[in-house]
């Protein structure tokens, strides 16, 4: 019995090599890793020239590659705070000046400051009798703050101005004969005479400074971005007010001034008192105490260098 059964054993063996298992018996047994994958796998790993191991099939080295997000993109100029820098040219009540600026927060804010310039010197005018020569000057430089609150074109600015040097520097003069007023007293301009009056006839000098401090608070609205987020050139356009405070008015007068004139007669003539010629600094003053407001506004063009 035991003879016969080594023969039938062999040709179950070689019946099974020979024929695959069916389906039932593949689906019972236990899967297996294909052998051509792992030799591949094996024959790369040999023939690469790299002196390092490759890692492993489904190791976690191969997801973190594949999900390996994106370099973190560089700062936009003007993103962070100085970052960048813009000026600016413009004309206006004020005059001819420039502007700079840099951001404070993009789009959000931006820090300018800038300067104004104009010195006008008009034809001769007459007040009360009195002819006037001067020079009109603008002159200031201001600090201020920029807010875009949508973030477009559209800004509201507040600061200071640092530097305020506006005013007029005149000279006056009276005509002979011409009568004027001098803190409520009439007076007629006596000829040059040089045994009579060798003082000459009326002159004198005023100076107006608007506003006697040299600080202002400014308040302003306007378009145009500095710094845009697109291209370098901006259109700007600003108007608003900045309060001074009271102006300040120095007068002098100097010469020989007449109470009475009558056919070519000048009588009870002399200097003009003291006390006449500061009521009417006062007087003046009083007239002009509420200029202290004086308007703002000017139009420009504004490149962004970086």
């Amino acid at each position: 019995m035991r003879r016969l059964s080594l023969p039938i054993f062999a040709v179950l063996a070689s019946a099974l090599l020979i024929c695959p298992p069916t389906a039932s018996a593949q689906a019972a047994a236990p899967a297996a890793t294909p052998a051509p994958a792992l030799y591949a796998e094996l024959d790369r790993s040999s023939s690469s020239s790299s002196s390092s191991d490759p890692a492993p099939l489904g190791s976690p080295t191969d997801s973190v590659v594949t999900s390996q997000t994106p370099a973190a993109q560089p700062f936009e100029s003007g993103a962070r705070p100085f970052s960048g820098i813009a000026i600016g040219v413009k004309v206006g009540l004020a005059g001819v000046g420039f502007d700079l600026a840099t951001p404070l927060v993009q789009r959000r804010l931006n820090l300018r400051s800038g300067a104004s310039f104009i010195s006008y010197t008009p034809s001769t005018f007459t007040v009360d009798n009195l002819n006037v020569n001067g020079s009109l000057k603008f002159q200031n430089a201001a600090i201020m703050v920029d807010f875009f609150p949508f973030h477009g074109r559209f800004r509201i600015s507040g600061g200071a101005t640092v530097f305020n040097h506006t005013g007029l520097a005149a000279t006056l003069s009276v005509p002979t004969g011409q009568s004027f007023s001098v803190g409520g007293t009439d007076y007629y301009s006596e000829p040059y005479n040089a045994v009579t009056n060798p003082a000459g006839p009326i002159t004198g000098s005023g100076t107006f400074t608007f506003g006697g401090s040299k600080v202002a608070p400014r308040v302003t609205i306007g378009t145009g971005n500095m710094l845009p987020g697109r291209g370098r050139f901006t259109f700007e356009s600003e108007i608003g007010f900045q309060y001074f405070s009271e102006p300040v008015i120095v007068y002098n007068i100097s010469g020989t001034g007449c109470q009475n004139y009558s056919a070519g007669v000048y009588s009870n003539c002399g200097p003009i008192p003291q006390s006449n010629v500061i009521s009417e600094q006062n007087i003046l003053q009083n007239d002009l105490t509420d200029l202290r407001f004086f308007p703002i506004f000017s139009v420009g063009l504004s490149y962004k260098i970086h």
